[in-house]
């Protein structure tokens, strides 16, 4: 029999962000599917805003008695109003530290065995022969991990709004919250996928990603008070001189000092302890020594002798969009280092896989309509 030569249709082809895009939401739902399935999740979730819902009542027990008939007020602005206030900056304060420590710990939790898992289960070779790409394989699987952290975040949201009901924080305070809270889950959880894609047991890399977490959060601080005793001591044991400070870079891996700038905005005027210890990271003296002396709204800071002390500029709204940036940058460098240790180790700086030879279009020459596609096969008889 002979076969008539056509022309070959050309597939359509989709654009590489499409593809891309389609990978990671494949990923996203098979590993969510996964995770959401059953009791766990949810169980996890109520219990999560239990304990957010029991912080904001005990809080309200313990600072309520001590606000209540609050007369004459701090800095001289007073009354029931700047009392609901204090209740309101307290709630804020407890449920923002709190929810940081939980995120700290949480998020490497999901990320640390995505990528050793596989391997321990000897599917991660299956998974990087198909035609996904191993940047959407690794963006997908941090994006699924992150989705339930992500979900018990936006979760609190009613809860941390019940401080707009008692005054002492605004909605640009939740709002810079929620950005810490997020931007400190996007690099925990880069960092616990880092190590997972670099080491083959879950074991080692979720202990790395805490023993990084650590070294993030105390690690830092304690280099700077290091750094700074150092810097201002001399030979002979005494400082002289104007007071030095370690490089302020190093609280820019710091998601605690991210979380106190944004807590220190609740503070009356932008003057009290926090406020006073931003200023003292950044060397602009602050407030200690000297008293705060409010008329109405407006507060400022004077010595006992009466003068006013230059705060050296807004002590909040300095620290968390720097520290925000900064985990964002970490957070792609990570992703793509583990996007290249996910790839074969022959092929880890071939950025672009090679595509099949596709099939001449109709308009293309390489096909010729009048020959058969199919070569006549000879008949018995002629052989």
């Amino acid at each position: 029999m002979t076969a008539t030569g056509t022309a070959v249709a050309r597939p359509p082809r989709s654009s590489a962000p499409r593809e891309f895009f389609a990978a990671v939401n494949t990923i996203m739902v098979k590993e969510l599917r996964s995770r959401m399935r059953g009791r766990r999740a949810f169980i996890v979730l109520t219990v999560y805003l239990g304990l957010l819902a029991l912080i904001t009542y005990g809080v309200y027990i313990v600072v309520a008695p001590n606000v209540r008939g609050f007369g004459g007020g701090f800095g001289g602005f007073g009354g029931q109003a700047n009392a609901s206030a204090l209740i309101g900056q307290s709630i804020f304060t407890l449920l923002s530290i709190f929810q940081l420590i939980l995120v700290a710990f949480i998020a490497p939790a999901f990320t640390a065995g995505q990528i050793s898992l596989e391997r321990e289960k000897q599917t991660l070779d299956l998974l990087i022969s198909t035609p996904m790409r191993p940047a959407a394989i690794v963006v997908g699987k941090l994006a699924a991990a992150l989705a339930f952290v992500v979900l018990m975040i936006v979760a609190a949201v009613p809860i941390t709004a019940i401080v707009l009901m008692y005054g002492g924080a605004s909605v640009d305070d939740i709002v810079r919250q929620q950005i810490v809270l997020l931007g400190t889950a996007l690099l925990l959880g880069s960092i616990g996928l880092f190590f997972s894609a670099l080491l083959k047991r879950t074991q080692a890399a979720t202990v790395l990603t805490y023993i990084t977490m650590l070294g993030l959060t105390l690690g830092t601080t304690m280099l700077f008070i290091f750094w700074t005793v150092v810097a201002n001591t001399s030979d002979d044991g005494f400082g002289f001189g104007p007071p030095k400070r370690a490089p302020e870079q190093l609280m820019y891996l710091n998601p605690g000092i991210a979380m106190l700038d944004v807590v220190a905005n609740t503070e009356p005027g932008g003057f009290g302890g926090i406020s006073s210890m931003l200023r003292e990271l950044r060397g602009d003296g602050g407030v200690i020594g000297g008293n705060v002396e409010c008329i109405g709204n407006e507060c400022r800071a004077v010595d006992r002798f009466g003068n006013v002390l230059d705060g050296g500029g807004p002590a909040t709204g300095y620290w968390w969009p720097r520290i925000t940036i900064t985990f964002v940058v970490l957070s792609a460098i990570l992703t793509f280092a583990a996007t290249r240790l996910v790839v074969p180790a022959g092929m880890r700086w071939a950025f672009r896989r090679p595509r099949a030879a596709r099939a001449a279009g109709p308009d293309e020459t390489a096909v010729d309509a009048s020959e058969p596609a199919i070569a006549e096969l000879p008949l018995e008889e002629d052989r």
